[in-house]
C-alpha cells in the first residue's frame, strides 16, 4: 500500500522542484527506511502464504485426481466441499501470486522513477555547468577578440616607430654628408684664401 501511495506521488505531474524534494524524502528520511524493511517482511510473509497456497492447490487437485482415478462415489456434500477447497485454493494462490506480481512490478518502477529522477537532478546540473561553462567560453572570445585588437594596435605603433626610426637614420646621414660636404667646403675655401692671400703678397713684390 505504501509503494502504490509513493507510486501515485511519483507519476504525478509535480513540478521538478517537489518531485526533487521527495526524492531527498524518500532517499534520506529514516521512516521510509523503516517502512521498507516492514514492507519487505510483509512480502516474505506474502511469498510464504503463496508457496502454502500453491501446495493446498496441488493437494486438492491430487486429492480431485485420486477420486476421479479410482472412482469413489462420493455424496453431493462432498463434492460440493472439495470444490469450495479448490476454489478457495485457488483463490489464495490467484491473490499471493497477484500481491507478488505486484509488489515487484511496483518496486521495480519506484526505483526506476529514483533512478529517473536523480538523472533529471544530474541534467540540471549538468547545464547549470554548461550555462557557466558557455558564459566563461564567450568572456574568453571577448578577452581574445581585445588581445587581437591591442597587438594590432601594438603592431601600428611599432610599424610608425619603425618608420620613425627609419627617418631618423635617413636624417642622420644627410646631417653627416653634409658635415663632410662642409668641412670639404672650408678646405676648399681655405686654400683658396690661401692662393689670394699668396697673390696679393706677390703683386706687391712686384711694385
Amino acid at each position: 500500500m505504501n509503494d502504490m501511495i509513493t507510486f501515485i506521488f511519483l507519476i504525478l505531474p509535480l513540478p521538478f522542484k517537489w518531485r526533487r524534494g521527495l526524492l531527498k524524502f524518500l532517499s534520506e528520511s529514516p521512516l521510509m527506511a523503516k517502512v521498507q524493511f516492514v514492507m519487505k517482511i510483509v512480502f516474505v510473509f506474502v511469498f510464504i502464504f503463496f508457496i502454502d497456497s500453491l501446495n493446498s492447490v496441488m493437494k486438492v487437485e491430487e486429492i480431485r485426481e485420486d477420486s476421479q482415478h479410482h472412482h469413489h462415489d462420493h455424496g453431493l456434500t462432498a463434492q460440493h466441499s472439495m470444490a469450495a477447497k479448490r476454489f478457495y485454493a485457488q483463490r489464495n494462490m490467484y491473490l499471493t501470486g497477484f500481491t507478488l506480481f505486484l509488489s515487484l512490478i511496483l518496486n521495480r518502477t519506484f526505483f526506476m522513477i529514483l533512478d529517473l529522477l536523480k538523472s533529471e537532478e544530474r541534467m540540471e546540473v549538468i547545464k547549470k555547468q554548461a550555462a557557466q561553462q558557455r558564459k566563461e567560453y564567450n568572456r574568453l572570445l571577448e578577452s581574445e577578440s581585445s588581445l587581437k585588437a591591442e597587438i594590432k594596435d601594438l603592431a601600428e605603433i611599432v610599424a610608425s616607430n619603425a618608420s620613425a626610426q627609419k627617418d631618423l637614420e635617413n636624417l642622420k646621414k644627410q646631417a653627416q654628408q653634409q658635415q663632410v660636404e662642409y668641412l670639404r667646403m672650408a678646405d676648399e675655401n681655405s686654400v683658396l684664401e690661401k692662393k689670394l692671400k699668396g697673390g696679393v703678397s706677390e703683386s706687391k713684390k712686384d711694385i
